[in-house]
């Protein structure tokens, strides 16, 4: 997948990639560097979690809005297909989500950020729904990945589920589908039209980011948004190498 691997984020390109390295290394800094200059070199965590917020949803809103432009900036030379424009806008809203879940959990903690994964996640698969109709599969199984996670993102913030595990086995399963079999994920659904290997790549790509945000909440459920985010961070820079 070596072509399509380099295409598939905005953030995945080298200069952002480092970025996502330097963010890590900054967050998790130990007492060697004092808290004064983590805050003077921008490494403190407001400054971090906004920092790789902006990465990820400016990279995602361009992405979702100009999806054959994304592909072309990185190097593809293929005019894109349905499929592969599709997958684009599919991993473009998981960015904005997991920003916009990085931030929720800063101002808000573990809670706030699973409402936010939950109900970012239903929005974001239902702005996908008319390029994935556009695919020819059948539309239940989208309907009730979209029903599942509002109505658990409803009930997180309504305070009626205070346990982040529903929301992270929902996110483990669809991550796991995406990085592990993404080809043999893509025949469940029945999708009509064939996807080709950037397609693949990209939807690949999107399970990493998805299980990037689901690790960040569960971990900054048990250890706190600072150790989240590590965690988060590091499976982003590995998703973009791997």
């Amino acid at each position: 997948h070596g072509p399509a691997r380099t295409v598939g984020l905005a953030q995945c390109t080298p200069d952002n990639m480092l970025s996502l390295l330097a963010l890590t290394a900054a967050l998790a800094s130990r007492s060697a560097v004092t808290p004064s200059y983590l805050r003077l070199r921008g490494g403190d965590v407001d400054t971090v979690t906004n920092g790789m917020a902006l990465l990820q949803v400016a990279s995602g809103t361009f992405a979702f809005m100009a999806p054959e432009r994304n592909i072309e900036m990185y190097g593809y030379d293929k005019e894109p297909t349905k499929v592969e424009v599709a997958m684009m806008r599919y991993l473009a809203v998981g960015q904005v989500v997991l920003g916009a879940t990085s931030v929720a959990g800063l101002e808000g903690g573990s809670k706030a950020a699973q409402a936010m994964s939950l109900s970012g996640g239903a929005a974001s698969l239902l702005a996908c729904a008319p390029v994935f109709e556009a695919l020819g599969g059948p539309k239940e199984p989208l309907a009730a990945w979209i029903a599942a996670l509002a109505v658990l993102g409803k009930a997180t913030r309504a305070g009626k589920v205070k346990s982040v595990v529903p929301g992270t086995v929902l996110g483990g399963i669809a991550a796991a589908q995406a990085l592990v079999a993404p080809d043999k994920t893509w025949e469940a659904y029945k999708n009509k039209l064939p996807a080709t290997e950037m397609a693949l790549a990209l939807f690949s790509l999107a399970g990493g980011n998805l299980l990037a945000n689901t690790a960040y909440v569960a971990v900054a459920d048990k250890q706190g948004h600072k150790k989240g985010l590590c965690a988060g961070l590091a499976l982003l820079a590995a998703n973009c190498v791997k």
